[in-house]
């Protein structure tokens, strides 16, 4: 694998980080990867598959208000929304890739800053991989979640804020926390990428900033794209575990019969962690889409 190359795209008092990881010889369409909630710009980078490495440019592109991402200003209402994340995501992606097609695979949170890109820049996404995704922070089991988390409650600020503090101590806490995340849990610790991934973001998630951390929960109850399945014509792989204890399955299975051109991968047994509880079939299913979808895409009338 070649060396990455670090760079950034400020916008509106954000500066988003991303590695670009160029292939000489590449002979199929770029694709532009975005990680989960509390992981880093590194998150895909010890296991990225030969597949991609080899015969694509790929790029890993990081979430808002995630180290090495930066935000300059006062944390408002108006630091992050569904308009602005569609814009900060299309402009690093021009940065990145000036023109061409592409594909987008997000994980998590990361999976709907692809849905929403696409829904508001279509002309050039091939396809999306949305991996444990979702298209509204109003999904049911979702929402209280993220309404406990997100309450102006004192008590529940400072577990909030305690909890993100341990898991910045030491790479064994963070480890902890993904367990939490799994349903397969002898599947994750025998996924030999496990612990090379959470070594390599550990450095960046001891910087994250745990006031806006908490504060993208909040955000993420505002975001919904629900109203916009119907228009949303690129075509879409919802993966989902279908005992995801973070992500409602049932929300997944939702949103991916909804889409004109989406696909559900179901992995029984599996929870939010399904490329390290399901690895072959996750695998598969990633390489397989990437290559069908390379070829160009059909007008819809």
């Amino acid at each position: 694998m070649s060396e990455p190359i670090l760079s950034f795209t400020d916008h509106a008092g954000h500066r988003i980080a991303a590695l670009s990881y160029p292939q000489p010889a590449a002979d199929r369409l770029p694709v532009v990867w975005i990680h989960g909630l509390t992981a880093s710009v590194h998150f895909w980078e010890m296991a990225m598959y030969a597949e991609v490495s080899s015969h694509r440019n790929w790029y890993s592109l990081s979430l808002p208000l995630h180290y090495p991402s930066t935000y300059s200003g006062a944390f408002t209402p108006d630091t992050m929304d569904e308009e602005l994340l569609g814009e900060l995501v299309a402009l690093s992606v021009n940065r990145l890739i000036p023109s061409g097609r592409f594909h987008l695979v997000g994980y998590s949170l990361g999976a709907f800053a692809c849905l929403n890109y696409a829904a508001k820049h279509p002309g050039r996404v091939a396809s999306i991989i949305s991996v444990g995704g979702f298209m509204t922070g109003q999904a049911r089991g979702l929402r209280g979640v993220l309404r406990f988390i997100a309450t102006p409650v004192w008590w529940r600020k400072v577990l909030f804020h305690l909890t993100f503090w341990v898991m910045q101590r030491h790479v064994i806490f963070l480890k902890g926390a993904t367990l939490l995340y799994a349903r397969n849990w002898r599947k994750l610790l025998a996924y030999p990428r496990l612990n090379p991934t959470l070594e390599d973001i550990f450095p960046d998630v001891k910087r994250h900033s745990i006031t806006a951390q908490r504060l993208l929960f909040r955000y993420m109850l505002e975001l919904d794209l629900m109203d916009e399945t119907d228009h949303l014509y690129t075509p879409v792989l919802a993966i989902a575990g279908d005992e995801d204890p973070v992500i409602p399955y049932h929300h997944q299975v939702d949103y991916a019969k909804r889409l004109p051109n989406g696909q559900l991968l179901s992995l029984p047994g599996v929870g939010h962690v399904s490329f390290a509880e399901a690895p072959d079939a996750f695998r598969r299913g990633v390489v397989d889409w990437l290559d069908t979808h390379d070829q160009p895409a059909v007008t819809s009338s």
